[in-house]
């Protein structure tokens, strides 16, 4: 009560006095300084050297086995499988087929899963095979289990055959050893992280499989395309909303690489040289710092490890990076062929850096908990933990806060806000009065078009197969179409009908839309603090920097609006399709069908957020 009759002259704190003398001089300065902070973290100041934090892991400290002519002998299986399974009328079950014969035929316990997936409910449907097999521990009784996935594509849609070779080799070797305390499970699935995602269920006790283990600790995911060898090692560790492994498995991975001579480096990038100059290393991790919080934010990842995060398993995907003059991958290219296995030194450096990666989780003795959960990774081997990039959030929502303090003081006429005791009365009156007149009227311009949103939001959902076919299209035309219709209204409203323009107060709005939008970045900095920035930028942003200005005359007012409209989402969204080169019409290259996708099957808060907000 004392924040809301201070700005009419009655008498409150110190603190409070000083926030309505110096809000309207506060909100700038924060925002420079949250932009300014964003900026000096690709900065070597902000980096801290990656460590382990669970001793018991005790990496590199084995002596590494795989490579033998008999694990090489048993990555050839599986093409010697997929040759019995020639007559196979479906791709599919023909590479289900020769998986599972050839896990059989290693000694694991194996399963044939066959599924079915929609993008959306009744909107098209995909069909797909997994196979799994488990190789039992003989020192425990199957209650913990690691996984080792790979899918028959990769992210750009070449063969993932060598990865598949690989693990039939890790399969041999694993079951020659004695000394797992853990199961080890290998995943195989065609459907990419849908395959994955509908495995889990299943696993976690959805049904429809019978040949199962226990808790799964970790997962590493392999994505190896064609190529004769390969220059290292990607490291791809995002998941859906936000999602991230435990930092001690991402430092365990990249450190034994290192030693196994193929290193892998976050998203393939390799750190500028040491003797690059300050600015060249400036931008290389800032590039490594956009790259992630580009991932993050819309939940687009590289390979199948996202699904796991979801079920607090720790995964990440090791991916080949292929050469650009490489034989084998020039070959595939441009024939399609089956490409032939990688040198057998770089078989063995890869299958050496899944082996002591599988001895060190081997040695785990609870689930991952010591290290950090919220990161960002500025170079290989470096992190910046969520207490030093958070005050940069902070500041964003202390610039829309400030602010909208200011403007909820400044609203009503200045007659409510003089500093007069002897008409204290009547300011308090026609105070109450002001708010009882245009509060619900700003409260209910707010729902009606977060209710247009939730619409937006169920609608591709709701809608029929027979009447929208095109899952894309139906996002995109939804998003033009409720957008239009909202803006449409909120004009109307505002500008051309005289007696509901009385009822709206714009100061007042636009510091209840500032308030709602400081508490959704500030909650959601916590859980992912990559896509609270982007939606920082998006909608709170032209916020703090738009002032609340009304014309005498109907240009002006129009001018306005138009300039409004060219910074709505709506328009950003066709401006950057066309600035990508992309058309702004073309329905089939939409965003929304990933964002749509990702928020019906894994839950991602992208498609949600862009919709409601």
């Amino acid at each position: 009560m004392a924040l809301v009759l201070s700005g009419q002259g009655e008498k409150a704190s110190p603190v409070l006095k000083l926030a309505r003398k110096y809000s309207a001089y506060l909100a700038y300065p924060l925002l420079f300084a949250s932009i300014v902070w964003l900026l000096l973290l690709p900065f070597q100041t902000f980096t801290r050297k990656g460590y382990f934090s669970e001793n018991a892991m005790m990496p590199n400290q084995v002596y590494t086995v795989f490579g033998s002519e008999e694990h090489i002998s048993a990555m050839s299986l599986i093409d010697t499988e997929l040759a019995l399974q020639s007559t196979a009328k479906d791709e599919g079950e023909r590479q289900a087929g020769a998986v599972y014969r050839a896990f059989d035929s290693l000694g694991l316990d194996s399963e044939i899963q066959r599924f079915a997936y929609s993008e959306v409910p009744g909107v098209g449907s995909t069909s797909g095979v997994n196979v799994h097999g488990v190789l039992r521990a003989g020192r425990s009784d199957s209650v913990e289990a690691l996984l080792i996935a790979a899918s028959w594509t990769t992210s750009s849609n070449a063969t993932n055959i060598n990865a598949i070779r690989l693990m039939a080799g890790l399969a041999k070797y694993a079951s020659e050893q004695v000394y797992w305390a853990k199961d080890i499970i290998f995943l195989v699935t065609d459907g990419g992280e849908h395959g994955v995602e509908t495995w889990l269920k299943s696993y976690h006790g959805g049904g429809g499989l019978y040949v199962r283990s226990g808790i799964i600790q970790a997962a590493v995911c392999l994505e190896l395309p064609p190529a004769k060898s390969y220059a290292g090692m990607g490291l791809f560790f995002e998941g859906k909303s936000g999602q991230l492994p435990n930092l001690d498995l991402v430092n365990i991975v990249q450190y034994i690489s290192r030693v196994e001579r193929i290193p892998a480096y976050l998203h393939g990038m390799v750190d500028a040289p040491r003797s690059s100059t300050w600015l060249e290393k400036y931008k290389r991790s800032a590039q490594l710092l956009l790259r992630q919080v580009s991932s993050l934010a819309i939940g687009k990842s590289v390979g199948v490890h996202a699904p796991f995060l979801r079920y607090r398993i720790d995964a990440l995907t090791l991916s080949g990076i292929v050469r650009p003059t490489d034989p084998v991958s020039l070959e595939y290219l441009s024939t399609g062929a089956a490409p032939v296995m990688p040198t057998p030194f770089t078989i063995r450096s890869i299958g050496r850096t899944v082996e002591s990666t599988l001895r060190s989780l081997n040695n785990l003795l609870e689930h991952f908990h010591q290290s950090f959960f919220f990161y960002i990774l500025p170079a290989n081997e470096k992190y910046i933990s969520i207490g030093d990039y958070i005050p940069a959030a902070g500041l964003m929502v202390a610039s829309l806060l400030f602010q909208a303090m200011h403007l909820w003081w400044m609203q009503g006429s200045d007659d409510m806000r003089s500093d007069n005791p002897k008409t204290r009365i009547d300011r308090i009156n026609a105070y109450y009065a002001f708010l009882r007149r245009t509060l619900p009227n700003t409260i209910g311009i707010i729902a009606r078009v977060h209710l247009l949103g939730v619409i937006l939001l169920i609608a591709p959902i709701a809608v029929p197969h027979a009447v929208l076919t095109n899952t894309t299209s139906t996002a995109y035309v939804f998003t033009m179409a409720l957008a239009s219709v909202s803006m449409v209204l909120h004009i109307s409203d505002t500008y051309w009908i005289e007696s509901v323009r009385r009822m709206v107060d714009w100061k007042q709005l636009k510091a209840v839309v500032e308030l709602y939008v400081a508490v959704v970045v500030g909650c959601l900095s916590v859980m992912n603090f990559s896509l609270a920035v982007v939606l920082f930028g998006v909608t709170g942003l032209p916020l703090v920097l738009t002032r609340v200005w009304t014309s005498a005359t109907k240009i002006h007012r129009i001018a306005n609006v138009c300039m409004l409209l060219l910074a709505s989402p709506v328009c950003t969204l066709v401006l950057s399709r066309a600035a990508l080169g992309l058309s702004p019409l073309d329905f089939t290259s939409s965003p929304f069908r990933m964002f749509l996708g990702d928020f019906y099957h894994f839950g991602n808060l992208a498609y949600p957020l862009q919709q409601i907000s």
